[in-house]
This record gives structure tokens, C-alpha cells and sequence, in this order.
């Protein structure tokens, strides 16, 4: 998996409605960087043959 560079690591914060200042945004993506490579490595066997749950939805 790619890095994310700093414009998509920003996308993403606008897209959740989170503002990230520019003297953040150095240590934001090398903490979320790591924490996608650190997920990426997580394969138990088996994983790809689970298929996904829907979403479910709560009813007013």
C-alpha cells in the first residue's frame, strides 16, 4: 500500500469535517501512515474467504 501524501490526508479530514492545521499535518501523516501499514500487515488466515456485513441501519 502507497503512502497517503499530505493533499489526500487532508481530503480525507475535509471529507469527516476535521480541519487540520499545517503545523499538524507533518506529524498526522506519519501517524496515520503507520497505523495503515501496521493494519496492512494484519492478514489471519483465512480473512479473504469472510464476506463483509451489510450496513445496518438504526430506525428512528
Amino acid at each position: 500500500m502507497s503512502e497517503l501524501n499530505e493533499d489526500e490526508i487532508r481530503g480525507l479530514a475535509k471529507a469527516v469535517n476535521i480541519e487540520i492545521q499545517n503545523s499538524d499535518i507533518t506529524d498526522i501523516s506519519y501517524s496515520l501512515n503507520a497505523m495503515l501499514e501496521a493494519i496492512d500487515s494484519i492478514n489471519p488466515e483465512g480473512i479473504n474467504a469472510v464476506e463483509p456485513l451489510s450496513v445496518i441501519q438504526k430506525e428512528d
